[in-house]
Formats: C-alpha cells, sequence, structure tokens
C-alpha cells in the first residue's frame, strides 16, 4: 500500500467524521443514522495523517519547506476550521452584537516563534516565508464573531498540532550545538508555544496529539509504530475520552500502517493533496452552518 492510499482513506475517514460532527447528534442533528458510529469511523484519520507526515519528515531533504508547507495551513484552516467546528455555530444561536477583538499575550507568543523560525530553521537568514509564519501564529490571537456566528474562535486546528511537534522534533537533535544564550532561549521559547499553540490546537488535550505525531517520527520499525499508536489509543480514548468503540477504531489505524510499503508509488504522488482538501471541506461545512443559521433564524 503507497503512502497516496494512506491519505486517501484518511481523508475519507476525516470527511465522514466531520460530516457526522456537523450534522449528527453533537451538531445540526439532520443525519437519519447514528451519527456516533461516523464519529469513530473518522479516528482512524489523525493515526494516518501523523503517520504520513512523520514518513515525509524523516524524507524530505528540505524541512524549511515543510514548515512553510504546515504554516500555510494552519493560516488558510484556521477561519474554516472556526466556522465549522465552533460549538455555537453547531446551533442556531442570536446575538445582536458583534466581537472582533485581539488577545494580546500572543503577540509575545507570536514574537518567540517568530524568533525561533528565524533562528532554527532560516538561520538567521530573512526570507518571505517568515511573513507567513508571523500571519500563522498572530491568527489564533484574534477573536471575531457575527451576531452569534463565530468566523475566529480560540480552538485551532489540526496544522498547528503538527508545527508544534515537528518544531520539538527539529529542536531536539541539534539542542548541544547551541551556545549558551540561545539554549535558555529554547528553554523559555519551547514551553510558550506548546501552551500557546499546542495545548488549544486539535488533539491538544495534555499535548498528546503531538506527543504521537513526535513518537510516530522518533520510532523507527513499524511494529514499534503500531504498539505506540495502541497505547496512545488506550490512553486517549480509553482513559481521557472513556469511549472503547474510539480505542479500536483509532488502533485500526495500525492495520494500514503495517500494510504500508515505501517501496510502493501509486499512479498520483499528490504531496499536497491534504493541504489543499482541509481548508476546503472545512470552508465548505462552515458555509453550510451560517446557511442554516439564517434560515433557522430568519
Amino acid at each position: 500500500m503507497s503512502q497516496f492510499c494512506l491519505k486517501i482513506i484518511a481523508l475519507i475517514a476525516m470527511t465522514i467524521d466531520h460530516v457526522g460532527l456537523v450534522f449528527g447528534m453533537a451538531g445540526w442533528n439532520l443525519l437519519p443514522l447514528d451519527s456516533s458510529v461516523l464519529r469513530a469511523i473518522g479516528r482512524i484519520a489523525f493515526p494516518l495523517f501523523a503517520f504520513c507526515l512523520a514518513q515525509g519528515w524523516e524524507k524530505t531533504h528540505n524541512r524549511k519547506r515543510y514548515f512553510q508547507n504546515l504554516a500555510f495551513g494552519a493560516l488558510a484552516s484556521q477561519i474554516p476550521f472556526c466556522m465549522a467546528f465552533d460549538s455555537q455555530n453547531l446551533t442556531a444561536t442570536r446575538s445582536e452584537e458583534s466581537l472582533f477583538v485581539f488577545s494580546w499575550p500572543y503577540l509575545f507568543c507570536a514574537t518567540v516563534a517568530a524568533w525561533g523560525y528565524w533562528r532554527f530553521v532560516l538561520h538567521k537568514r530573512y526570507e518571505h516565508s517568515l511573513i507567513l509564519v508571523v500571519l500563522a501564529v498572530l491568527v489564533p490571537g484574534f477573536q471575531w464573531e457575527i451576531k452569534g456566528y463565530w468566523i475566529l474562535s480560540e480552538n485551532l486546528n489540526v496544522f498547528y498540532t503538527f508545527l508544534m511537534a515537528f518544531f520539538c522534533l527539529y529542536i531536539l537533535p541539534h539542542r548541544f550545538e547551541f551556545e549558551k544564550e540561545e539554549r535558555l532561549g529554547i528553554l523559555i521559547a519551547t514551553p510558550v508555544l506548546l501552551v500557546a499553540y499546542g495545548l488549544p490546537a486539535d488533539y491538544g488535550t495534555g499535548l498528546l496529539g503531538i506527543v504521537l505525531v513526535a513518537g510516530l517520527c522518533i520510532l523507527e520499525k513499524k511494529e514499534h509504530q503500531i504498539l505506540f499508536l495502541l497505547l496512545w489509543s488506550c490512553f486517549y480514548y480509553g482513559l481521557l475520552v472513556g469511549n472503547p468503540i474510539s480505542v479500536l477504531s483509532c488502533a485500526s489505524a495500525g492495520i494500514f500502517i503495517l500494510l504500508y510499503n515505501p517501496e510502493a508509488r501509486g499512479r498520483f504522488r499528490a504531496k499536497k493533496l491534504f493541504y489543499g482538501y482541509y481548508p476546503t471541506h472545512l470552508l465548505i461545512l462552515g458555509l453550510i452552518n451560517a446557511g442554516l443559521q439564517c434560515r433557522i433564524l430568519f
């Protein structure tokens, strides 16, 4: 099984999950079937995406490009993510007031993130991608509500989870190569960024999403990766969420990882398929949310 096949399976599972969330019992309750089944199917998606990105992280010769793609995905997906999944957008709510504010602590967090990217990824050189990173880390500081409908909220999309995981992985092997002042900067920057962007990001509970991505990158043997995924599934969905069905569904992603053949080459590479599909399908769901709000309220 090629990596392209894994991505297609993950995209299908993710779409099923998101349709279940928006139109199922937790959202508009418009589906004629139990949406919990759809949501359980969706638990396959995140481990497969994490595995594919981990494979790319280990094989790529240009990790700077990896950061740029993830930052672009985070920036492009944040408004659609909030429109689609903010809990207030999944029910008909009316508000006569609108809100547009900026949380100023994010200015400090954005400065730390920009410094870390400029110093450790760009190696003190200026490139236009620095502007992209600054925008991506500033957007989470904004909250934007229009008469009960949230365009931007405090929840962050999954690209921030991947960004934080790869930032930690990028710094870890080189931590002894830096000067003492830079090591101090890393000790300050890493917790700040993990708290500001890792915790509110998708799968951010206890930073466990970041742990899964990092673990799949660090572990080299497929058997170890599958065992790690099984333990992660039991802890996250078993102990924290308390959903045995989701444990089984998430762990079943290990079957597809076992079938993965790194030498397999599909007819289509589609390296950036996920980067485009993720914000696009979220935007569609978000616009449907807005349409349902208007239809019910007016």
